[in-house]
């Protein structure tokens, strides 16, 4: 039997920031990976270039996650602000640069570099990695503290913080270890969907655009109609459906819905929905020879143009051109509404929307509220945000909360 200060389980991003600030505050920190080396979903990110935080910062940073649960990262997120965290890593060594849509990477392009850093640090401050090390079993200890059993025997520690992630990509090892363990402890466990994932579309003229990207403006709306998020991102069309940041980020919607959702493509989002109409009728007074596709918005492109006049029943010359089918044109121009029921699943998302419920963890220090000396943190936790480094940065940012309140004197602990 093996003792320790604190056992941090799962060696991802927010693991391995909690392992070094409990490290900072002295003790020996011991950090367990199931996996044989650590960081694979940070050395995958971005395709493999690491998105690591956002610009975003201030409410304009919290309001990018959904609301109840940017409630609760608030603190957090005001602690340890993107700034902050690239101060961060750059002092350890690895140059920063913004990139489109307010993402920030390193400036060499590789996630490892990213992961050299955070290794080395909690090498530096004496943080002892074991990897090919699951946590089989976690219990409490008659006298107080924690036994935490792996193939190599069972480890004690009066502090545990589980950093294990939560079901996406689970070749990366996140297979939904923590959930058991944490619902055995007390726990309620939010029903866990995946999230940032491409959305399946069964619809024949969606597959037929596959390779068009678009900026393009999308709403999800559920069952009754309600908008439920809506986010202006690229989009990307694909022979199963739609993928691309848009998309991607409406996807926990759907999942924790259980389908029955609808997603409207608005195509030209710069235009008001009559400045399209308007642009129709003056191209079949000026040009009514001209086919209806070619007075579509010059954004447009050609394959999609002439999906869109199929759809609407109008491929025929402008002067033919009924008004109703002018309107439906118009319409789908700015709204085109399709069925979507699910997406492509965990094997293909990049965060997980669900886990341990957000009421049973103090915000402030990521301690369970029922079970003391257990603390949570990353993607375990009911908190997940939209593409571009917001969930690297929740990551970071509770797992520092973590460390940070593991490793303070019991007193300043519980305060």
């Amino acid at each position: 039997m093996t003792a320790a200060d604190v056992v941090v389980v799962g060696a991802g991003a927010a693991g391995l920031f909690a392992a070094i600030h409990a490290a900072e505050r002295g003790g020996r920190v011991l950090l367990l990976e199931k996996k044989d080396r650590p960081g694979l979903k940070i050395l995958i990110s971005g395709g493999g270039r690491c998105n690591l935080t956002t610009t975003r910062h201030g409410r304009d940073l919290e309001a990018q996650y959904e609301p109840r649960r940017a409630r609760w990262l608030r603190h957090a997120l005001r602690a340890f602000p993107p700034r902050a965290l690239c101060q961060w890593v750059e002092a350890a060594g690895v140059p920063l640069q913004e990139e489109d849509l307010d993402k920030i990477f390193p400036v060499s392009g590789r996630a490892k570099d990213v992961l050299g850093a955070l290794l080395r640090r909690a090498e530096a401050l004496g943080v002892e990695l074991r990897t090919e090390a699951p946590m089989l079993e976690l219990e409490r200890c008659a006298a107080g503290g924690f036994a935490v059993t792996t193939p190599q025997g069972v480890l004690t520690a009066p502090a545990v913080i589980l950093a294990v992630g939560g079901k996406s990509y689970p070749r990366t090892g996140t297979t939904g270890d923590g959930y058991g363990v944490c619902r055995a402890l007390g726990h309620r466990i939010v029903a866990p969907v995946p999230a940032l994932a491409p959305l399946a579309v069964d619809v024949d003229w969606v597959h037929r655009l596959a390779g068009i990207v678009l900026d393009a403006s999308v709403t999800v709306r559920d069952g009754a109609g309600r908008a439920l998020c809506r986010r202006r991102r690229p989009v990307l069309f694909t022979h199963r459906g739609l993928s691309g940041p848009g998309p991607m980020d409406l996807s926990g919607y759907i999942e924790e819905r259980g389908g029955g959702c609808t997603v409207a493509l608005d195509l030209v989002p710069d235009l008001a929905p009559e400045a399209v109409r308007r642009g129709l009728m003056e191209a079949a007074r000026s040009h009514g020879k001209r086919s209806a596709k070619s007075a579509l918005p010059d954004a447009l492109p050609e394959r999609l143009r002439a999906a869109l006049v199929e759809l609407a029943d109008a491929d025929v010359a402008l002067a033919e051109l009924r008004r109703d089918r002018r309107e439906a044109l118009a319409r789908l121009v700015k709204d085109a509404s399709l069925p979507v029921e699910r997406s492509l699943g965990f094997a293909h998302a990049e965060v997980t929307r669900g886990g341990v419920e957000l009421e049973e963890v103090d915000p402030r220090t990521m301690q369970s509220r029922l079970v003391p000396g257990l603390y949570l943190c990353g993607e375990l936790l009911d908190v997940d945000g939209p593409i571009g480094g917001f969930n690297f940065q929740a990551a970071f940012a509770t797992g520092r909360l973590a460390g940070l309140a593991v490793g303070a004197p019991p007193a300043a602990r519980d305060q």
